[in-house]
């Protein structure tokens, strides 16, 4: 399985406090079954390219870190593949250091969007972005509910999007995926986890959810997903079996 979205790295953003703290969730992570994790730290670029410079910086002290600490240790760690999570702001595509925020060795850049409500300008900058031959994930689309008047507009740059394993544990979301489900607008998963506490690993639990409530077929298309961004190829449109009328009642 790959983790297409954590905050493990220690002292980057919001996520790990401490190496111990950050050792742990990939612990935790490779024994739920996690073989390779994307480290998505935090992305801010509001000051552009000084921002970038800065954010690169210090994910490379927390990186070689935590490789260290792994290296001199007994137990089981995934594999780490270095990426960022990148929140969309003005003029983001102008950033000539915007490529060294892609997942490692692709062009798949993780993309967040705003907080407040979506504009014009913000689709027009996702379609920059695409223009500089970067291929952007949204993350978390399962958090924008709120803005699904505006899914539309969204899903017409032909995007990819991922879905944190929390919202298919939840089941009050698990109704709201169903939507993105049936639209082939689920493609990646991602446990965002940030902590050992409020925000854990959680990616055993929402594949078994995923394979009992949405099929075989949809856990092995993200398999299918995953490993294709890593080797920076082209990702298939789901064409999933669609849910009977009953397994939609119970999910």
């Amino acid at each position: 399985m790959i983790d297409f979205h954590s905050h493990f790295l220690p002292n980057v953003d919001d996520g790990a406090k401490n190496l111990p703290e950050s050792l742990e969730m990939l612990r935790l992570s490779k024994a739920s079954g996690v073989d390779t994790v994307v480290s998505t730290s935090h992305c801010y670029a509001f000051h552009g390219s000084k921002s970038i410079t800065h954010f690169l910086e210090k994910r490379k002290t927390a990186y070689s870190l935590v490789c260290d600490a792994i290296k001199s240790e007994k137990d089981a760690y995934p594999k780490i593949v270095l990426g960022s999570e990148v929140h969309l702001v003005k003029n983001l595509s102008t950033f000539p250091e915007l490529p060294l925020l892609c997942i490692e060795n692709t062009d798949y850049i993780l993309i967040e969007m705003p907080f407040g409500k979506w504009k014009d300008e913000d689709f027009e900058e996702i379609y920059r972005i695409k223009n500089l031959g970067l291929k952007p994930i949204i993350a978390h689309i399962d958090r924008y509910f709120e803005f699904s008047e505006k899914f539309s507009e969204l899903f017409s740059l032909n995007l990819l999007y991922q879905a944190n394993a929390e919202s298919f544990i939840s089941h009050s979301n698990r109704k709201k995926l169903l939507e993105l489900f049936e639209t082939d607008s689920l493609h990646i998963l991602g446990s965002d986890m940030h902590n050992l506490s409020s925000r854990p690993p959680c990616f055993a639990e929402a594949y078994r959810i995923i394979e009992k409530k949405f099929g075989t077929p949809y856990s092995h298309y993200i398999d299918t997903a995953s490993q294709r961004i890593l080797e920076n190829k082209t990702v298939p449109v789901p064409k999933l079996p669609r849910l009977n009328p009953i397994k939609k009642l119970i999910l």
